[in-house]
């Protein structure tokens, strides 16, 4: 099986990687993704997933996992009615995800939060991207990362993983020595990953072809299907190489 989760960046205007992989691999394809979606509920579903088909008696999968942007968060509000986070017959329960600031200038301007915020809670997701630092969570990432593979590892399932989002201007100044980071950046390499410090899909194929809705989001735009398949065809070579 090929299991697939992330947010926007896991879909595309055509067929996306996960579809591609499938193809290529001639594995069925459980795709989880869905638009906005934080780092938080990207980890917390894909280990209850892993965890369910275990049980289901599947014995090999492929997960592929593709990041999302740092400033993303989640909260639990009961009865929240926003349909996307339904989508999978409630396995998200009354998660939903948003983003704190969906204005570039929010540290000189104050942070403008998703627009499906519910107005009580977007004070708190104003003061909360005040109080996170690119550094904490990206090394919160690379932590929760790390328990992923161990998980994928006990399960018997090979793991991928990178960032999806254009995070590159964050992820690549950070010093990858740090001692509150280095040991779980260590647990990566290209058989499992593509540099968690060093590489963005979003970066690397928008720079090869404009993305399809370059109008509508410039540079953080979704790469079309065409790099998709490229994409999957990268994510083959290191599940089959290695």
């Amino acid at each position: 099986m090929i299991y697939v989760n992330g947010d926007s960046y896991s879909l595309s205007d055509g067929k996306n990687y996960g579809n591609y992989l499938s193809e290529l691999t001639g594995q069925p394809l459980m795709h989880k993704g869905i638009s906005g979606s934080s780092n938080a509920r990207i980890f917390r579903t894909t280990a209850r997933d892993l965890l369910k088909l275990k049980q289901q008696r599947v014995n090999e999968c492929q997960v592929c996992i593709g990041l999302s942007f740092w400033f993303r968060t989640e909260l639990w509000i009961d009865e929240h009615g926003i349909g996307k986070w339904y989508q999978f017959e409630f396995d998200d329960g009354e998660f939903a995800s948003f983003q704190s600031a969906t204005n570039s200038n929010w540290f000189t301007s104050g942070p403008v939060p998703s627009a499906d915020a519910p107005k009580f809670y977007q004070p708190f997701l104003r003061e909360w991207i005040k109080t996170t630092q690119a550094d904490s969570a990206i090394t919160n990432t690379l932590h929760q990362a790390s328990l992923l593979k161990h998980l994928c590892n006990s399960l018997g399932y090979k793991l991928i993983i990178f960032w999806a989002a254009e995070v590159m201007e964050d992820i690549s100044r950070i010093n990858p020595n740090l001692d509150c980071l280095k040991d779980f950046y260590a647990e990566f390499d290209q058989t499992n990953s593509f540099d968690l410090l060093n590489y963005s899909f979003v970066n690397t194929y928008n720079q090869i072809r404009p993305p399809y809705d370059y109008d509508l989001h410039g540079d953080h735009g979704h790469p079309n299907t065409q790099s998709h398949e490229e994409f999957a065809g990268e994510i083959n070579d290191r599940l089959t190489r290695y």
